[in-house]
């Protein structure tokens, strides 16, 4: 059911894309003051939707980084702090882990088998990163390099009587921040939408 799924998301998500840029293209093409404010409204569109459609095919399994990889974080809750100072970053929206080291350099990322629903981490007093999911009750115990270890059951009133972690603010590029939240993506979405509302409506009244 999940792949079946993410194949109709990803087909929704190229076809909403293709239709953007080509309309993109058309307003481009077309001679008048407002044109290169129109296709900056355009890339925001089509930034926003790319946002949000990346994240939710990796959060289904569709779409993986490889491990060396940094997923753009930016805003994250649920952080935990290992013995020696790592930091180990759930990104719920990606259905993805990374590992940073003590500094916030990235070392490497994974994608879990959340489902695309909620997930929470853990550090064991055996080095293990534990991973609880909303979705299917599933506990994964990872070791630091992504690979794992082991694959159980939990009860369904287990995820919600976990301990939330810390929110931070991982060192992220103020242009790839619409990457790391899906409210950021369809914000920056709703503006392209509103600038290219507003031109159109200066064009039809200049046009009288």
């Amino acid at each position: 059911m999940g792949s079946i799924f993410g194949l109709f998301l990803a087909l929704f998500a190229i076809g909403w894309l293709f239709l953007a840029a080509r309309g993109s293209a058309r307003e481009f093409k077309r001679v008048n003051r407002f044109k290169w404010t129109v296709a900056g409204m355009y890339f925001l569109i089509l930034v926003g939707a790319s946002g949000f459609f990346a994240a939710a095919l990796s959060a289904n399994g569709v779409l993986k980084l490889p491990s060396s990889r940094e997923w753009p974080a930016g805003y994250v809750g649920g952080v935990v702090t290992t013995i020696d100072g790592k930091y180990i970053v759930p990104l719920v929206p990606s259905g993805r882990v990374q590992l940073y080291d003590s500094h916030w350099q990235f070392m490497r990322g994974w994608n879990v088998a959340a489902e695309g629903g909620d997930f929470r981490v853990q550090y064991s007093p055996n080095n293990l990163i534990e991973v609880f999911t909303a979705r299917g009750e599933h506990h994964y115990s990872f070791d630091e390099y992504g690979h794992l270890i082991a694959s159980t059951q939990v009860p369904p009133e287990y995820f919600s009587s976990l301990p939330k972690s810390e929110s931070v603010v991982v060192p992220t590029s103020l242009f790839l921040w619409p990457f790391s939240s899906p409210f950021l993506s369809w914000g920056v979405t709703v503006i392209g939408f509103v600038g290219l509302s507003i031109l159109r409506k200066i064009g039809r009244r200049a046009a009288i």
